[in-house]
């Protein structure tokens, strides 16, 4: 009962973290299915992630090969090497190296990789914006498309209007909007149908464009070039730029919290393992811990600032407070997945507890955007984690002395 009750506060406590009064289901493997429908929310971490059972609410997901193939419930977040995204859901948002879409997105579809099709089989009842290297918009899009890239071929129907800038544009399928072309070159297949006006740039070394699967008139307009470089946004495509820099931001911290954890556990043997088992053994005294430690370094460095001989040490113990602010998540991630590992019945190996720490981060990051409540469960999840690495320390010390 002694062992049990501790595992259940953590239990509880990864809970109210994941989402708070939200149930969620968090899984992380070298090579992760899921086998059985998941009632909830989803947040899946895997080297190779198959969903081949429905999700009710929204899906996190992030791996190597990350391949969708059932109906999600509400809105879908995938990153990975190769993304294949079948099935339907609400929004889809999507970063890859190779982004494969093949399914039915009831709002908006939002993809960045290196390569994306939008295949044939699916169907987008809102918007689509993308940004990559290669990109091909070959389903069926009730908004509008909006696509960033260096080569861009629209083959499927867009019943709405067309905002395409790259290196090379090829147009071979059905738009019913008004179109703007932006590029070095521009193609207009006798497969195409355009059914309202075109607006273009291309450079003065190519002919001009004229097709007769235009419907409306085809026009030059030289301001497209300079808005390459002083473009004045509208909503949708500021709303594409802030995702961008988000998802670029986003992934720079990621990967920089998985280099630290990565670090954390290659240069440490047992004293993360050791930390994670002591927070099972005593949570309550790892959270006073912790908050005692938050609460008495500044007071401390304070005092030691007031005396001059003690302004070394001073500044020294605000080093040591604003790492621990720095690098408060990844430090949190790695003792609760440690937590995690040893209550389970199967001993996990460095890979899935990696893995876990990672997913749990990312957790703790989304959370944290959470007003009041979402504040309180990252907090709470510090607080225990940071009590537990001090007291995992303390003992070692002692043992030394």
């Amino acid at each position: 009962m002694r062992r049990a009750l501790p595992s259940l506060v953590l239990g509880s406590l990864l809970t109210l973290v994941a989402v708070p009064a939200i149930a969620a289901t968090m899984m992380a493997n070298e090579n992760l299915k899921v086998t059985t429908p998941i009632k909830d929310n989803a947040y899946l971490a895997g080297g190779q992630v198959n969903i081949d059972n429905p999700v009710n609410g929204d899906l996190f997901v992030a791996g190597g090969t990350v391949l969708v193939n059932s109906k999600v419930g509400q809105d879908v977040l995938a990153a990975g090497g190769t993304l294949i995204l079948e099935g339907s859901s609400q929004d889809l948002r999507a970063v890859g190296g190779n982004v494969l879409v093949r399914n039915t997105v009831q709002g908006d579809l939002v993809v960045a990789g290196g390569s994306v099709m939008v295949g044939s089989e699916s169907t987008v009842k809102g918007d689509v914006i993308v940004a990559g290297g290669d990109v091909t918009i070959a389903g069926t899009v009730l908004g509008n498309v909006l696509v960033r890239g260096g080569q861009a071929n629209v083959s499927g129907l867009v019943k709405g209007d067309v905002d395409v800038r790259a290196e090379k544009i090829t147009v071979n399928g059905s738009i019913d909007g008004s179109s703007i072309f932006v590029g070095k070159r521009i193609s207009i297949e006798k497969t195409a149908k355009i059914m309202k006006d075109v607006r273009y740039w291309m450079p003065a070394t190519e002919p001009s464009l004229t097709s007769a699967q235009v419907k409306g008139t085809i026009t030059l307009d030289p301001a497209l070039m300079s808005k390459l470089f002083e473009e004045k946004f509208s909503k949708k495509e500021a709303t594409a730029g802030f995702a961008a820099a988000v998802v670029g931001i986003g992934g720079f911290l990621l990967l920089s919290a998985a280099f630290v954890i990565l670090l954390l556990m290659l240069l440490t043997k047992s004293f993360f393992p050791e930390s994670g088992k002591l927070l099972l053994k005593k949570p309550w005294t790892c959270l006073l811990y912790g908050f005692l430690f938050f609460a008495v370094m500044p007071i401390a460095a304070l005092i030691f600032f007031i005396s001059i001989i003690g302004a070394p040490v001073g500044f020294l113990i605000l080093a040591v407070y604003a790492f621990s602010f720095v690098f408060a998540k990844p430090l949190a991630a790695l003792v609760l997945a440690e937590s995690f590992s040893l209550s389970r019945k199967k001993e996990w190996g460095k890979v899935s507890v990696f893995l876990s720490a990672v997913l749990i981060y990312i957790v703790l990051k989304i959370v944290g955007l959470i007003p009041v409540i979402g504040w309180i469960s990252c907090t709470t999840a510090v607080l225990f984690a940071f009590g537990a690495l001090l007291s995992t320390k303390w003992s070692k010390w002692m043992k030394i002395r």
